[in-house]
């Protein structure tokens, strides 16, 4: 095998090496599935912010037009259909929230 073929190689493997150190590790934006504990503590009133801080964003939003509100959708078991969701009024605070079934599995499109 000629020289440059072998530190080529030798760059490559290194590269490779280092990209998947870099994929396994932690970064600070890492955080762990909000648990139903986690979700039942949101409060009427809480603001847009605080949601954010306790439980993270969520894993889909959808508008009701009719109230002018955003539903923010939590999936926290991704073994069932159950789904916690927050509504959101348009000055950033939180209308109520509850427990709810994922249309998605009617479908068979859950994520």
């Amino acid at each position: 095998m000629s020289h440059a073929r072998t530190v080529f190689l030798r760059c490559a493997g290194a590269s490779i090496a280092a990209l998947a150190a870099a994929g396994c590790t932690m970064t600070g934006n890492y955080r762990p599935w909000p648990t139903e504990a986690d979700l039942a503590t949101i409060q009427p009133g809480w603001t847009r912010d605080q949601v954010l801080a306790r439980v993270g964003p969520p894993t889909w939003v959808f508008g009701v037009r009719q109230e002018n509100l955003s539903i923010w959708n939590y999936r926290y078991n991704r073994t069932d259909c159950i789904i916690y969701q927050v509504s959101m009024r348009p000055d950033g605070t939180v209308r109520d929230s509850a427990q709810g079934y994922d249309p998605a599995c009617d479908r068979g499109d859950r994520e």
